[in-house]
């Protein structure tokens, strides 16, 4: 028994934009062969992934979604994470192919605490760093580095630089946790 959940323009918001894990969303029609051909591999993942949700959406009926996302051909696979679209596969492609990009997204928004954390505080950490780049680079075409006026602004970075390793020091723990 599959477990592909039927969603319309009408609930779409709530069980894909709304789902608190990685959601596909296949955007296909009954008339659409190579839709039919692409059908049963995501039959068949609904069954094996239990921390990602799999949907379709008839885009005849249900014209307002695949406008929303210029749907302009099908099969198209959509995947969503944390409210938002952050991969897609257009066609029907091989069972691994979709595989791997179920695997990919399932690696870059986990859903265990851990995992969640982990890339938040990865990002967090990545965010940082480039602001420190730009900073440095500010700080070596200003006119006066050693002025008074910068002094609260240097110390502030310098902490933020160690918050940074504090926090990449956590991350390696939770991995050993």
């Amino acid at each position: 028994m599959t477990k592909v959940i039927e969603v319309t323009d009408q609930n779409f918001e709530e069980e894909v934009l709304g789902s608190d894990v990685p959601t596909e969303v296949d955007f296909w029609a009954p008339w659409c062969g190579p839709c039919r051909m692409v059908s049963p591999i995501y039959d068949k993942l609904s069954e094996e992934y239990k921390d990602f949700k799999f949907c379709k959406i008839d885009v005849d009926q249900n014209p307002q979604t695949a406008m929303q996302y210029n749907i302009v051909s099908i099969p198209m696979q959509m995947f969503f994470a944390n409210g938002e679209k952050v991969d897609e596969i257009l066609g029907a492609v091989p069972e691994r192919m979709i595989r791997s990009k179920v695997e990919d997204i399932r690696q870059r928004f986990p859903t265990d605490e851990r995992g969640a954390l982990k890339v938040i505080l990865g990002s967090w950490i990545a965010q940082n760093r480039k602001h420190a780049e730009k900073f440095e680079k500010w700080k070596q075409k200003i006119a006066n580095p050693d002025g008074d006026s910068y002094g609260p602004v240097f110390e502030a970075v310098k902490r933020a630089e160690e918050g940074n390793e504090h926090l990449s020091r956590i991350i390696l723990e939770l991995g050993d946790i």
